[in-house]
């Protein structure tokens, strides 16, 4: 049985959309746990009405990605679930996902199964593979040259990873069991689900990501992207320290603390790259 476990805060449209796309799937054992913490757009009371097989657990504003997702870890452990799926809620998915996810993790046991994330305006233009990840030099880069990919579904099932995010992440509930939940303390919205992917490799796990299983996803859904219009105080302010930019210096420094062999050498370099990245593309 998997869980699928999605924390929601408003957004309405897109919780539809994505629960629509679960409600088709070939594969049928699994039970959806939206984790509603703080919506104001009547979330809860439209799932109840159009959706009801799905299980509503709320939650608070005070709850960020993290904290909402391992309330639905939680009850998911607590009903004998084989698998959590972590699933955003601004993706769609086809009528085949779950099999793939599922089919992968079965021939891979001990495995975290990670998905292919597409462009929802433009499914053909692929955005994510798996992450090749240098742990002394903060760089990060794609598995895969990207515009290959169709021919690499074609041999390949598996594409093997260095960091696995949240959207659309197969996860067995022993993973949780044995290692804990994600670390809501250091990384209450961002990072946590690297940093627990990463957990799981140092103790024994394969990270993959299943070719077949595709996320369309919105891609300018996320982040800071729809607060700021330009690069003025504010937005360098909020880039370096809220909650909502993956940027946040305060928890950049908490992963490199917790994952790097010269924390200080890593964190130094990886905020040359963030400020060499941002100054490019102001101009």
């Amino acid at each position: 049985m998997i869980y699928i476990v999605m924390p929601v805060l408003n957004r309405w449209s897109y919780t539809e959309k994505c629960l629509c796309s679960l409600q088709n799937q070939t594969f049928k054992d699994f039970k959806i746990v939206v984790i509603d913490h703080g919506s104001t757009d009547n979330t809860s009371d439209n799932i109840r009405k159009y959706f009801p097989e799905v299980i509503i657990l709320k939650g608070d504003e005070s709850m960020w990605w993290t904290e909402a997702t391992n309330f639905g870890v939680k009850y998911a452990q607590q009903n004998n679930a084989e698998y959590v799926l972590t699933l955003n809620n601004d993706l769609i998915v086809q009528t085949d996902y779950l099999f793939h996810l599922y089919d992968v993790a079965k021939k891979n046991p001990n495995s975290i199964v990670g998905s292919v994330s597409v462009d929802i305006n433009e499914p053909s233009k692929v955005i994510y593979t798996g992450t090749k990840w240098n742990k002394w030099t903060a760089k990060y880069r794609s598995t895969i040259d990207l515009s290959k990919f169709k021919e690499i579904q074609t041999t390949q099932t598996i594409i093997e990873t260095d960091l696995l995010p949240g959207r659309g992440t197969l996860i067995p509930v022993k993973a949780f069991d044995d290692l804990g939940l994600f670390d809501d303390v250091h990384f209450p919205h961002y990072a946590a689900d690297e940093e627990f992917s990463n957990r799981c490799k140092k103790n024994g796990f394969k990270l993959v990501i299943s070719t077949h299983a595709i996320v369309q996803s919105e891609v300018e859904a996320t982040g800071l992207k729809n607060v700021h219009k330009s690069k003025n105080i504010k937005y360098w302010r909020d880039l370096f320290t809220s909650q909502r930019s993956p940027i946040n210096l305060k928890r950049r420094w908490y992963w490199a603390k917790l994952n790097c062999p010269l924390p200080i050498v890593y964190f130094a370099i990886d905020l040359f790259r963030i400020l060499g990245s941002q100054l490019k593309s102001s101009k």
